[in-house]
């Protein structure tokens, strides 16, 4: 029993240790500096000014962690040789109309590394307006992006950068002209990267409850996370669960700090959900053998699933509504591993 309690402390620290990686204070910054490709942006045939409204350093573009001698972190400070706002503007003469203005509200590359592979995701918003021949300026709208890829472990670290900035580059030329055609109504990637008339980036809070019910249980989840505004047809969120599940003998509650919610967008009424992670619980037994149950089993470990098809309205707050199916393994040491399946009917609040 001793050793099984010990085991359990260890397994704590270590989760907690992956989790907030900050115990380990950063002692030295080491800057890295890559130099994007502006080419395709210059192609743009219509003057593309741009301001930096960003609280960082001009050339600044992203942070990570590494370990120096395996052990020691360091913050590696990611800059650009030239302003950002050099990789967006055009050379085109001052004095030719219409004229655009970009303002560069965030733009951040997170980078991840992994034993197998690197991973680097870009989020960036930027205000659009227009200039006239008589220098009057009309906002048009905000761009929201959200790119992430994965590389092989042998790709260097500018490259990843790179290749990630090219493919976002490409994407924003065609979302712009598009924009300065006035056919955003026509093209449906845009309509996920453009809001007309918007001004500011809005996070959405959500509060979900999924209630369950199966041959031999039921229960409840209660989900809650921020999201930040759909930009792509697919996209995916991480939300913070609780859950209860009453199986009549036993009575079982789970928390997970990240689950994995895929979605994907049917049209601009309704969402197809997949939500799945991991859950660490406890037990409490209902049975009349509880007295022989031992410590051991107190202790729940289960996979979730669900799939589920919700009514939330693009760019809208309000109710959200859902039905679906849900899954799940589970195991309890010392019992035979149980797997459960159930309808679910799902309730949200969009804020």
């Amino acid at each position: 029993m001793r050793l099984f309690l010990f085991f359990i402390f260890i397994n704590i620290l270590i989760f907690l240790a992956l989790e907030k990686p900050t115990f380990a204070q950063s002692y030295v910054a080491d800057t890295l500096t890559i130099n994007f490709s502006s080419g395709i942006l210059k192609k743009f045939p219509s003057v593309l000014k741009t301001l930096d409204f960003r609280d960082e350093n001009p050339r600044f573009v992203s942070v990570f962690e590494k370990k120096k001698f395996l052990f020691f972190p360091i913050d590696q400070i990611v800059l650009t040789p030239k302003p950002l706002t050099c990789y967006f503007e055009n050379n085109l003469q001052l004095n030719t109309y219409p004229a655009y203005q970009l303002d560069i509200h965030d733009f951040y590359l997170h980078y991840n590394e992994s034993w197998f592979n690197r991973s680097v995701k870009l989020n960036a918003y930027m205000g659009l307006s227009k200039i006239d021949a008589r220098n009057d300026t009309t906002y048009l709208g905000i761009f929201y992006y959200e790119e992430s890829k994965k590389f092989k472990k042998k790709n260097s670290i500018a490259y990843c950068y790179n290749n990630l900035w090219n493919r976002f580059a490409s994407g924003f030329y065609s979302d712009l002209s598009v924009i300065v055609s006035d056919s955003v109504p026509n093209h449906q990637t845009t309509r996920y990267h453009f809001r007309k008339g918007q001004k500011a980036a809005k996070k959405n809070l959500y509060i979900s409850t999924d209630v369950y019910y199966g041959y031999t249980f039921w229960g409840i989840d209660a989900d809650i996370w921020f999201s930040e505004p759909e930009m792509a047809q697919k996209f995916k969120r991480n939300p913070r669960m609780f859950r209860y599940l009453n199986y009549g003998n036993r009575q079982s509650v789970g928390f997970s700090a990240k689950i994995s919610l895929l979605n994907y967008r049917i049209n601009d009424s309704w969402l197809f959900q997949n939500k799945h992670g991991f859950i660490f619980g406890f037990n409490k037994w209902n049975d009349v053998d509880e007295a022989k149950r031992t410590f051991e089993e107190l202790f729940l470990f289960q996979y979730a699933l669900s799939q589920r098809i919700v009514y939330n309205p693009l760019n809208k707050s309000g109710f959200i509504f859902g039905v679906g199916l849900m899954e799940e393994a589970s195991y309890i040491i010392y019992n035979d591993p149980i797997f459960s399946v159930g309808v679910l009917f799902n309730c949200a609040y969009k804020f």
